[in-house]
């Protein structure tokens, strides 16, 4: 796991951790608008050099590598117009992604200001 968080494009990481605050404040499962929506207002923890703003839907891309390394747990939610729609949770312990993620060059603070908030 450790390598898995670590080798993860500093977006990704934005991204999980943008999870990783909704899991705090038991908004999980989450849909992509939700996680994009928490990543915006949290721009000013991180570097942003490395990937400017925060579009939709590179959001759904990171979200789904995620799932698919296993990080992210899928799953699927009905609107109310009777549609599915992806959400997503995490997979792993919370304090294991801030453990990793908070040495991270890009999105350090933004893991140290969660571990802060916990």
């Amino acid at each position: 796991m450790e390598e898995t968080l670590q080798s993860a494009r500093p977006f990704e990481q934005f991204v999980l951790l943008s999870v990783v605050e909704l899991s705090v404040k038991g908004e999980t499962p989450a849909h992509s608008y939700d996680v994009a929506e928490t990543a915006r207002n949290r721009l000013d923890d991180v570097d942003r050099e490395p990937f400017g703003g925060v579009e939709r839907q590179e959001v759904i891309s990171a979200l789904r590598t995620l799932a698919d390394e296993d990080v992210l747990a899928k799953d699927r939610t009905e609107s109310a117009t009777g549609k599915g729609r992806p959400a997503y949770e995490l997979a792993v312990d919370a304090d294991t992604v801030l453990d990793e993620l908070e040495d991270a060059e890009t999105v350090g603070p933004y893991a140290e200001a969660l571990r802060a908030d916990a």
